[in-house]
């Protein structure tokens, strides 16, 4: 959850005065704040699989955000929100790989819901992957 919360700075110093439209850049810049505290927060937690999905459901919105950011700014901060969304979704796919490991073979209700999350989760960082690919590409 480390990697995710960097990535919500590195997203955040992205999106300084000036990047862009000042009152979208703001917004971006309390989200990702708020994203990097509750990452900070459920990284000293015990880890398991639920805190796990909980990690990678926030890094997959630090994801997005940047995959959405970063065809507004400016070009060095387009480039800086590109290695965010590329870092957060890297800890997605860590964060649901473990979730998946640590339900194993059991196959109750809550097990089904995490393995869900998880793979709902993944998709969603490939998403924003593929966002920031092709942003970068017609850029």
């Amino acid at each position: 959850m480390h990697g995710a919360a960097l990535a919500a700075d590195l997203l955040e110093s992205a999106c300084a005065p000036g990047a862009g439209d000042p009152l979208r850049l703001e917004i971006v810049r309390t989200l990702a704040r708020d994203l990097a505290e509750e990452l900070k927060a459920l990284a000293v937690l015990a880890g398991d699989e639920t805190v796990a999905v909980e990690g990678a459901l926030r890094a997959a919105d630090v994801a997005n955000l940047a995959a959405c950011t970063a065809p507004e700014l400016l070009e060095a901060g387009a480039s800086r929100a590109a290695v965010a969304a590329y870092l957060a979704a890297g800890t997605v796919q860590v964060l649901c790989t473990l979730a998946e490991a640590g339900v194993g073979d059991a196959r109750g209700e809550h097990e089904q819901n995490i393995l869900r999350d998880a793979r709902g989760t993944a998709w969603r960082a490939r998403l924003a992957v593929r966002q920031v690919d092709e942003s970068l590409e017609t850029g």
